[in-house]
């Protein structure tokens, strides 16, 4: 009778330990993500797809394509990951996709010009 008594009294305390402290156990909290806005323009001659304006996690990629009007050619990006890239160009024909990788605030212009054909 003892040895169930005893048996029982240390169920019932090793209960009362877990509970207790799991209750009083701190959740911690998840770091906040930090975020940055993204501008996005195109100069005249030409249109910026898809519309990516807005605000986006840290490390974050978006990929966007520069596409002229009739008469015009992509000149340059300026604010992208690809600036100043002979190869930076890898959308097709005539248009231009580019990457911006979200770490810090990024104002991104295309820009176009008139071409000389027409």
């Amino acid at each position: 009778m003892k040895s169930i008594l005893s048996s029982t009294v240390h169920i019932t305390f090793l209960f009362l330990f877990i509970n207790s402290c799991s209750k009083d156990a701190p959740v911690p909290e998840e770091p906040a993500s930090t975020q940055y806005t993204l501008t996005i323009n195109a100069e005249e001659g030409g249109t910026i797809s898809p519309d990516a304006n807005g605000i986006y996690n840290e490390g974050a990629t978006i990929t966007v394509t520069a596409t002229p009007d009739d008469g015009y050619v992509f000149d340059r990006w300026e604010g992208t990951d690809n600036d100043n890239q002979p190869y930076g160009c890898w959308a097709g024909p005539g248009k231009c996709r580019s990457a911006i990788t979200m770490n810090s605030n990024r104002d991104v212009q295309a820009f176009f010009q008139k071409n000389s054909d027409y």
